[in-house]
């Protein structure tokens, strides 16, 4: 039951089922209904829907049924249109292609070679407009076979010497592609056998752009884009993705079978994130302005953008810019489809942003989610930190000291259990501030006296590598100056 709801799954999402396609009442256009319903999540549920009229189900019945609605499903793959803003992608040419190439296939094993040629020049066309190498050799070899039989001399010996050519660069992809698959096991295996095979990273890497620079390929490119970007990430070099992202874009001009399948969406979403990680924020904030244009705004890779482009504004203290994108996220009417969770950073968000550059004409909009904060299983999934530093901050904003204690009681807890690895260092080191915050009874000058060592390792400390730890909503830095300015206005002593 699985392998239909994942296939139905696809179908409805990309071309849908028209009722021609069943007979009226049969049994597989009821239990097809029945899974897009949800009310058929497996055999038992099937059996009982299927045939709730019958006194016993028929021997056999099911997996017959289920069997007939697996080949009607499988016959319409053949008719998916992947098309993005209107086109279609480079996939769903290939396939395009791969069709033309079949229809020539059946043409040549019925001794029609005129009638499959002009199928197998528009698909390699294509191919080769596209650098499908390996498909393109396909094409070239049924070629090959025709002029064979049609006694075509000169035109055997053009286009075997064009797939001499290409069989060269489909080697250098398939050698490319190895070298990224076995990199792709390695660094996904145990931690141990990412160790041992990230102290050969650097021999790998050289390797496959020796090959991209020699084939200049699609393939020979996206294979080494893709392992030097995953490397950047696992190390947290945000310095190097920078680069990698900056040299990409020239590539993409310089060589247009690269830039007709190159993802220049991811391209700009991990540069615009890179530049936030590395703290360049006015060149971020000007590269984000510049694509956020090539971003759906009905699309999750629209609010994922805006969630960099937003954290960006907020880091380099332009507020008033955060307050506008915010604005713009949250009149989306498609922020409803995101995931929870998704949801639920944006609330943060919010909550954040009227916390350090709060709007005068309106109201506080976090009191609620300070009392009504998610907690979420693991440290790295979520914002647990951010949330805990957000209700001591509340509370530090009604002036509520004796629950501001508390929660800082409950922070030194947290830090215990959960801050044993280094990637909590400026955690630690924020939490520690809040600790001398509250020994200090809330005195201006000797918390600032006090906190003064920490304020500045804490400037010295770089924020965390891992690519997936969170990140800060707002840098700790910039809370602390927030803290020190609200307890010099209050004057608690």
């Amino acid at each position: 039951m699985e392998e239909l709801k994942k296939l139905i799954q696809i179908i409805e999402k990309r071309v849908g089922v028209p009722s021609q396609s069943f007979s009226n009442n049969s049994k597989e256009k009821k239990l097809y209904q029945e899974i897009v319903s949800g009310r058929v999540t497996d055999d038992k549920s099937a059996e009982a829907i299927l045939y709730a009229q019958s006194k016993g189900v028929e021997k056999g019945g099911l997996k017959m049924v289920k069997s007939r609605l697996r080949k009607k499903l499988m016959n319409h793959l053949f008719f998916i249109d992947d098309k993005k803003d209107g086109l279609q992608t480079p996939h769903a040419i290939e396939q395009n292609c791969l069709a033309k190439f079949y229809q020539a296939r059946i043409l040549i094993d019925s001794g029609a070679y005129e009638l499959a040629l002009p199928l197998l020049k528009q698909a390699l066309a294509k191919t080769l407009e596209y650098d499908f190498n390996f498909t393109s050799t396909l094409c070239l070899r049924l070629m090959v076979h025709s002029y064979v039989n049609l006694k075509e001399r000169n035109l055997f010996y053009k286009t075997t010497s064009q797939l001499e050519t290409l069989t060269k660069k489909l080697a250098a992809d398939q050698e490319s592609e190895m070298l990224f698959f076995e990199a792709n096991i390695e660094l996904s295996h145990s931690i141990a056998a990412r160790k041992a095979y990230l102290k050969n990273i650097d021999h790998v890497l050289t390797k496959m752009n020796s090959i991209w620079v020699k084939a200049k390929t699609y393939e020979t490119f996206n294979h080494y884009y893709k392992l030097s970007m995953w490397l950047h990430e696992l190390t947290g070099n945000f310095d190097e993705i920078v680069t990698l992202t900056k040299l990409s874009e020239q590539i993409l001009k310089e060589h247009q079978n690269v830039a007709k399948r190159f993802d220049h969406r991811y391209n700009q979403f991990i540069q615009v994130y890179a530049h936030l990680r590395s703290k360049r924020l006015e060149e971020g904030l000007e590269l984000a302005s510049n694509y956020i244009t090539s971003f759906n705004p009905a699309s999750n890779n629209w609010f994922a953008f805006m969630e960099n482009y937003t954290l960006l504004a907020i880091h380099a203290k332009k507020y008033a810019a955060a307050h506008l994108l915010l604005h713009q996220v949250q009149t989306n009417p498609f922020i409803k489809k995101i995931n929870k969770l998704a949801q639920e950073r944006w609330a943060l968000f919010e909550a954040y942003l009227h916390l350090v550059a709060p709007q005068t004409d309106q109201p506080l909009k976090w009191q609620n989610l300070v009392h009504n904060a998610p907690i979420y299983s693991k440290d790295k999934e979520g914002f647990n930190v951010a949330i805990l530093i957000l209700q001591v901050m509340y509370f530090l904003e009604i002036v509520d000291f004796e629950a501001l204690e508390y929660r800082v009681e409950s922070l030194k807890k947290y830090a215990q259990h959960h801050f044993k690895d280094s990637f909590s260092e400026r955690s630690r080191i924020f939490f520690k501030l809040l600790t001398i915050l509250v020994r200090a009874n809330f005195d201006p000058a000797e918390t600032q006296k006090k906190g003064n060592y920490l304020y500045n390792k804490l400037q010295k400390t770089i924020p965390p590598g891992d690519a997936y730890a969170e990140i800060e909503i707002v840098p700790y830095e910039h809370l602390w100056e927030l803290i020190l300015e609200k307890i010099k206005s209050t004057a608690v002593y």
